[in-house]
């Protein structure tokens, strides 16, 4: 049977369970690129929930009493 270097016969690489060191370096320790990221998440999220969408409900209720005065025009 044919076998590459990394993937031995009878062996599932999927199922091993990582070691300490991979997961330590994995999960626990943050880079500068994740700790801008996350600070990037939280403004993009706080821009969103304080301006973005209250500013599109004030539009909104502008163009619905733009939509009433206008019905007795016609």
């Amino acid at each position: 049977m044919q076998s590459w270097g990394w993937l031995r016969r009878g062996q599932t690489p999927s199922l091993r369970w990582p070691d300490r060191h991979a997961v330590w370096t994995g999960l626990l320790v943050t880079t500068m690129e994740q700790s801008v990221m996350i600070v990037a998440i939280f403004v993009g999220a706080g821009l969103l929930a304080y301006v973005i969408v209250p500013g599109l409900i004030v539009i909104w209720d502008r163009v619905l009493d733009a939509v009433k005065d206008r019905e007795g025009e016609d």
